[in-house]
């Protein structure tokens, strides 16, 4: 069985594939925002294949390869999605330079190569929509039925052949103190980190409606009860709590600013 994981920012995404790693299956994890580029895993022996493809400004596909042990990187966050093994030339930082990508139609040539992965997360630019992942204009797009990109017709066949997971997050707390203790939000202002906890809680409600209508059948995940092992056929799984800290710090006003939120979002409520 293969699994599309269609989720929002903040669900998972680097435990699940940590999972898939250590069960030695196949992974492709799509761009969250544009430009649009795919990175990807196989198992080849003992190593996993790493397969790169974007689209360069002269509007060609390109491709990068290269071979990794992830046996000691299942809860290493410095192998996160956006590694990359060649550090950035001005930087030195290990992540992947988006510099000369864009996003393109001719990035569908590598559709097959990712509808053959065990695990496809980030799919809905399969499906044309390559906006930030969750964010109003995405949803707007979804709503109107306005991809940017019109994908060939056989890959929305291809889905709906597969296991299709939506992800949800039931304790809103948690998912609050994530992105408030989120060692990238700490330089945004209260009211901005708001914003994305409530578009994210939104997004999570409204993918179901875009599936239903492009009739991709699924079933609903909570990142905080749903079984992994069952759900993904998967026979050896990670702590739950394994990543908790990955891409977390505990700032002094953590606490009080997800009162602050909660406060919010009851009254909303």
């Amino acid at each position: 069985m293969k699994y599309t994981y269609f989720s929002s920012i903040k669900s998972g995404k680097f435990q699940l594939r940590s999972n898939f790693w250590m069960n030695r299956k196949s992974c492709a994890f799509l761009s969250q925002i544009n430009p649009l580029w795919t990175i990807m895993s196989k198992p080849v022996g003992v190593l996993d294949k790493l397969t790169w493809y974007w689209v360069g400004s002269n509007e060609k596909l390109q491709t990068y390869n290269h071979f990794i042990d992830t046996r000691d990187k299942l809860t290493d966050g410095r192998f996160w999605e956006m590694w990359f093994p060649k550090p950035d030339p001005v930087t030195g930082n290990p992540f992947i330079n988006r510099d000369d990508f864009i996003t393109h139609e001719n990035f569908y040539q590598c559709a097959d190569d990712i509808l053959s992965r065990d695990l496809i997360t980030n799919p809905f630019n399969l499906l044309g929509y390559t906006n930030q992942l969750g964010s109003k204009k995405m949803i707007q797009n979804m709503q109107q039925k306005k991809p940017k990109l019109n994908p060939p017709d056989f890959i929305i066949k291809e889905l709906r052949k597969r296991r299709n997971i939506v992800a949800y997050k039931e304790n809103i707390e948690h998912l609050a103190y994530n992105f408030f203790a989120d060692m990238d939000m700490m330089n945004h202002s209260v009211e901005s980190v708001c914003d994305y906890i409530n578009s994210t809680i939104k997004f999570q409600k409204f993918m179901p409606t875009i599936l239903d209508e492009y009739g991709i059948e699924y079933e609903m995940f909570s990142l905080d009860t749903g079984d992994y092992s069952k759900t993904f056929g998967l026979d050896k799984v990670l702590p739950r709590d394994s990543s908790d800290t990955t891409f977390t710090r505990d700032h002094p006003d953590t606490t009080e600013k997800v009162k602050y939120f909660m406060d919010k979002y009851h009254t909303l409520c």
